[in-house]
């Protein structure tokens, strides 16, 4: 059993370590703590643009809304205007808690390592990547110690052969044991130094496996362990991420864990910092299953589609059971993973496509005429002409996300396409302003009860930006399912898209779908290249970033903006590869 005196001398070696990891913070934009996490470029919030990149004119007074706003594509320079792609920041970048847990799980090839949730990650444009936001403080120092010490005590007890092939207390075997399992608890070579201060621990305890759980116990406290490390190495007036720092930053992105040993050999050989070695790395990680997963998460982030699973909904109008809620996220899981993996299809493409994968509970939830031969596994269909309309805007999943509990809601799907899709930014609503709606009555239909935002003229220069998009959306009610009637009124899915030229007019899904992939095609190319460089470097509203997302853009262009080429493009950047000099 543990003394008081041995958890303070564990944790005074992690604070140590900690403050060692500050030090080299001093030197970068990272930080361990404190902080605003939603700074961001304050856009403008004028009229949109056309559906070019440019975006909107910037007419309009800038704002911070308060969920951090959206990555605006408003008064963006030209490709023209830049010379190569700009490194970023050297920063550490603390785990998620997604990250942190499957990382635990990898570094000791066990998935039923007990663990308990002890980081709660803030959402910034959706995802919970912020380097910004991902801090660790006063209640989750101790936390993280605390599990540091269970998950050590687990490992030694069940996995101790796994740790260490030797279990003698000479000098040997403790900086065996320390070398091997600080390379891959630090996911790069211990200094000397670091192995004489685990010496220093492991020779305090009376027993060999002491000795291995103070250890490891600490290392998993390590800032080392808790954070990626992206400062680099001197070079050229900047710095290069060393090949383990890639080796991570690829890992990450492209599985959500630590590297893993064919990853780690290139690293060890300085293989990795040969670009095609690099690119082969990429590509083999992302046909992954880890890779598949990140993709979806990338995807799940952007379009908000995470809500599904919790979204509160009114068992009077409809019960949506835990069961269909899996059954409309697989379906979106499917057509995403066949569309990017099967057929290298480009983000547009899924917007079109008039094909699916149901099983029998979805089928039947989404009125299909062939709803009872259907099976209970996964499968392939294409949709009828006025069963359904196909594309991923009227997958069950989005729809039932981005509604309220019991209705369709213009406002929400609206936003969605205007700052998801298009990247244009939105203010928040006036402080004054209560932006509830009356409840509904008589026979109205949902368009019709949402009118009210265009007769306030307080609400309507925004809410025109965002309703008549969502109106496009109105065949389909809270929960997914077509209708071609509300409250006995036949349903008006016209809408527009306002936009620097005027309004665009659509008629249903259909219509969004073939504006966003014409018209306005080259936007939602960039925005998506906006959005997954954000989830890839972690940061966001850097105005030098521009030239990285257009050169993204014109790598991505060559393969028709192919979702796998958008994500190995970013790879390829300098942004990804190399920081800056210290400012």
């Amino acid at each position: 059993m543990q003394t008081n005196d041995t958890r303070l001398g564990r944790f005074g070696l992690a604070a140590s370590l900690a403050l060692g990891a500050a030090a080299l913070l001093s030197a970068c934009t990272g930080r361990i703590e404190g902080g605003d996490p939603g700074e961001l470029a304050t856009p403008g919030t004028g009229n949109p643009g056309n559906g070019t990149p440019g975006g909107g004119n910037g007419d309009g007074g800038g704002s911070k809304p308060s969920d951090a706003g959206q990555p605006p594509i408003t008064s963006l320079p030209t490709p023209s205007a830049c010379k190569g792609n700009s490194p970023g920041p050297r920063a550490l970048r603390r785990l998620t808690a997604a990250e942190y847990t499957a990382t635990i799980k990898d570094l000791f090839g066990d998935p039923s390592v007990p663990l308990t949730t002890v980081f709660s990650d803030p959402s910034v444009l959706g995802f919970s990547v912020d380097s910004h936001a991902l801090v660790i403080q006063g209640l989750g120092a101790q936390q993280l110690m605390d599990q540091a010490e269970s998950v050590a005590k687990w490992a030694v007890t069940t996995h101790l052969n796994k740790l260490t092939s030797c279990t003698s207390m000479d000098a040997g075997c403790r900086q065996s044991f320390i070398r091997d399992f600080g390379k891959r608890a630090h996911r790069a070579p211990l200094s000397d130094a670091d192995v004489a201060t685990y010496e220093k621990l492991f020779t305090a305890e009376a027993t060999f496996n002491d000795g291995v759980e103070a250890v490891t116990s600490a290392m998993l406290q390590s800032p080392y362990f808790l954070y990626r490390q992206e400062l680099g190495a001197s070079a050229n007036g900047g710095f290069q991420l060393t090949n383990h720092e890639l080796a991570s930053a690829l890992s990450y992105l492209f599985t959500g864990s630590m590297p893993d040993a064919e990853l780690a050999a290139a690293a060890d050989s300085g293989a990795l910092a040969q670009p095609a070695e690099l690119e082969k790395q990429a590509e083999r990680l992302l046909q992954s299953p880890k890779g598949r997963e990140a993709v979806y998460t990338f995807m799940k982030g952007w379009l908000g589609l995470g809500k599904l699973d919790t979204i509160a909904k009114d068992d009077n109008v409809f019960k949506l059971t835990d069961s269909l809620r899996k059954s409309m996220g697989d379906e979106t899981r499917r057509l995403i993973e066949e569309s990017v993996f099967t057929q290298n299809a480009s983000f547009l493409s899924l917007l079109t496509t008039p094909s699916s994968y149901v099983n029998k509970e979805l089928a039947t939830h989404y009125g299909l005429a062939n709803a009872g031969s259907m099976s209970d596994q996964m499968t392939p269909v294409t949709f009828a002409m006025n069963e359904r309309d196909g594309g991923l805007l009227a997958q069950g999943s989005l729809l039932t996300a981005h509604a309220t509990a019991s209705e369709s809601s213009p406002v929400q799907r609206g936003k969605m396409v205007r700052t998801r899709l298009l990247c244009q930014d939105l203010p928040p609503p006036p402080a004054n302003v209560d932006t509830t709606l009356k409840p509904a009555t008589g026979a109205r239909t949902t368009r019709e009860h949402f009118a009210a935002h265009s007769q306030n003229p307080v609400c309507a220069t925004c809410h025109k930006m965002m309703d008549p998009i969502g109106f496009g959306f109105e065949h389909y009610d809270a929960f997914g399912r077509r209708r071609e009637q509300e409250n006995g009124q036949p349903i008006d899915a016209t809408g527009s898209v306002v936009n620097s030229s005027g309004d665009v007019p659509f008629d249903g899904l259909p219509g969004l779908n073939q504006y966003l992939t014409t018209q306005a095609a080259d936007t939602v190319n960039a925005c998506l290249v906006r959005y997954w460089s954000y989830f890839a470097f972690g940061s966001a509203g850097w105005s030098e970033d521009q030239c990285t997302y257009d050169t993204i853009n014109e790598q991505a262009k060559v393969d028709n903006f192919a979702l796998k080429s958008v994500a190995k493009a970013i790879v390829k950047t300098a942004r990804f590869t190399r920081r800056i000099a210290d400012q």
